[in-house]
C-alpha cells in the first residue's frame, strides 16, 4: 500500500473506532476529538511513529493528547521563560519516558553512591590519587558568555535513543570538545565503545553510567577510537577488543569541578565543555521546546549531558547551553538552555552538584 492510502486509512481506522466509542456510549461524537486525532495523525507521520494494533493506537492517542493538553495548559500560564511543544516523547507518559530514556533507578543509586565518595574523598584528577583537590587552575575573571558551538569544538547533535547511554555521549562531548580546543581538529568519537567496553564502577551500559568513571577507563585504556570505526547501536553488545586499540584521541584522565558552585562551573565551561548530572525527570524537560528552563526542578540528578557554554538571553537572565544526547527534534535542536545563577547551590535540575572534564 502507498505511503498516503496507508495514511488515509489509518486515519478512518481511527476516526470509525471514535465513532464507535461515542455510538456506543450514547453520546455525540465530540469535533475536538476529531481535531485532535487529525493533529495525532500528523505527529504520527512526522516522526514515522507506527503501532503494532488498533488498540496501541488509541492507547497511544490518548496519551498523546494528555501530553498536548499540559503542553497547552503550561503555555497559557505566561510569564515563563521558556516554551514547551511537541516533540519525538509527546506518545509516551512520564513514566515511559523515564524509564526509556534516563538511567534506571538502580543505576541511579550506584551513581550517586559513587558520586558521594568523590565529594567525600574530595577527589582530583584520576589516575593521580584520590587525596587531591578539585581543580582551582582557572582564570578568576572569566567572559560574559561563552559557546564552544562558534568555536568548532562541538559535534552535530547524538541520540542515545532507548539506550541508557546518556553517561557515554556526555563524556564523548567533553573530550571532542577539548581534543578540538587542543589541536584544532573536531573528531567525533565512539560513545559505544564506552558502552561496550567501559566497566569502570558504576558504569553499566545501557543501564546507566558516570562520565568521570568513563574518563578514567580511557586513560588506563590509551585512548578512544572514532566513531565510524565503532559506531552507536544502540545496545550493549561485546567488546571489540581490537577497536579499543585503535587511539583517535588520548586523555590523562579527568579532573572534577568544585560541586555546588556555579562560579567554579563557568571558570571551567568558559575553559572548555564539561559533563554535568542532571535531574531529567521533570515534566517540563520530556516537553521542552525552547527558552531559558527556569522553576522548581529537585536537585537529584538521572541524566547525563554536556555544558557547553552560558550567556544571558535578551531580559538579561542567565543561562547554561547545555548539550543533549536526545536528538535535534528535541528541544532547541537538541540543546537546552538552563537558568544559571539561581538561588540553590546546587543549580538548575542539580547542574553544579557533579561538574567534571576530561584532561589531556
Amino acid at each position: 500500500m502507498a505511503p498516503a492510502a496507508a495514511s488515509s486509512s489509518l486515519a478512518l481506522a481511527l476516526l470509525c473506532a471514535c465513532l464507535l466509542a461515542g455510538a456506543a456510549l450514547g453520546g455525540r461524537v465530540d469535533v475536538g476529538d476529531m481535531l485532535m486525532m487529525d493533529r495525532f495523525r500528523t505527529w504520527q507521520a512526522e516522526h514515522n511513529r507506527m503501532y503494532a494494533t488498533a488498540t496501541e493506537r488509541l492507547r497511544r492517542f490518548e496519551v498523546y493528547r494528555r501530553n498536548v493538553e499540559y503542553i497547552e495548559a503550561t503555555n497559557r500560564r505566561g510569564g515563563l521563560s521558556y516554551e514547551l511543544g511537541e516533540n519525538q516523547f509527546t506518545d509516551l507518559t512520564s513514566d515511559e519516558f523515564r524509564a526509556m530514556y534516563t538511567m534506571s533507578p538502580g543505576q541511579v543509586v550506584a551513581v550517586r553512591e559513587a558520586m558521594q565518595q568523590l565529594i567525600t574523598t574530595r577527589a582530583g584528577p584520576v589516575g593521580e590519587g584520590r587525596n587531591s583537590n578539585y581543580s582551582d587552575d582557572y582564570v578568576v575573571q572569566v567572559p560574559d558568555s561563552v559557546d564552544w558551538r562558534t568555536k568548532g569544538a562541538v559535534t552535530p547533535v547524538k541520540n542515545q535513543y532507548t539506550c541508557g547511554s546518556c553517561w557515554a555521549f556526555s563524556t564523548v562531548a567533553s573530550i571532542e570538545g577539548l581534543h578540538k580546543i587542543n589541536t584544532g581538529h573536531l573528531v567525533s568519537l565512539s560513545e559505544q565503545e564506552l558502552v561496550d567496553c567501559s566497566h569502570t564502577p558504576p558504569n553499566d551500559g545501557c543501564e546507566g553510567g558516570l562520565p568521570s568513571a568513563a574518563m578514567e577507563w580511557i586513560a588506563r585504556n590509551g585512548g578512544l577510537t572514532t566513531e565510524s570505526d565503532y559506531p552507536y547501536e544502540n545496545k550493549q553488545g561485546k567488546c571489540k577488543l581490537d577497536k579499543t586499540r585503535n587511539h583517535a584521541v588520548k586523555i590523562r584522565g579527568g579532573k572534577a569541578v568544585e560541586p555546588n558552585n556555579e562560579d567554579a562551573l563557568e571558570r571551567a565551561v568558559a575553559r572548555q565543555p564539561v559533563t554535568v548530572l542532571i535531574n531529567a525527570s521533570a515534566g517540563a524537560f520530556q516537553h521542552y521546546k525552547s527558552g531559558v528552563l527556569s522553576g522548581t526542578c529537585d536537585p537529584i540528578y538521572d541524566h547525563a549531558v554536556t555544558a557547553v557554554g552560558y550567556g544571558a538571553d535578551a531580559g538579561g537572565r542567565k543561562y547554561w547551553i547545555v548539550k543533549n544526547s536526545w536528538g535535534e527534534t528535541w528541544g532547541e535542536k537538541g540543546y537546552v538552555r538552563m537558568e544559571r545563577r539561581i538561588n540553590a547551590k546546587e543549580g538548575m535540575c542539580g547542574i553544579a552538584i557533579a561538574p567534571h572534564y576530561p584532561v589531556m
